[in-house]
């Protein structure tokens, strides 16, 4: 059995990416609250991992592929630091 709760890794994932990543600065618009979840799925399955660098990796993909960005390090880094900080208190079962 997995070790993860899906759903609320998942959700935790979407909720970041938007309230707190939120590259092209749209979280303020409530009827923008879908823009990044076509990249929760890739972002969930690299955090799974565990792998931070790739997950940095990932989100300067999406910055400068996707949103046409720069694609911030710092930024991608610290998100990258929440994300493992949510996976890893669910996983102690402190979610």
């Amino acid at each position: 059995m997995d070790r993860f709760k899906p759903d609320e890794l998942e959700r935790r994932v979407d909720e970041v990416l938007y309230y707190k990543w939120d590259p092209i600065g749209i979280n303020h618009y409530v009827s923008a609250r879908a823009e990044y979840r076509p990249y929760v799925s890739s972002i969930l399955q690299i955090l799974k991992l565990g792998d931070s660098v790739k997950l940095i990796e990932k989100m300067q993909d999406i910055e400068r592929n996707s949103m046409g960005l720069e694609g911030e390090e710092s930024n991608a880094r610290e998100i990258s630091e929440l994300l493992l900080s949510h996976k890893e208190a669910i996983e102690n079962g402190h979610a």
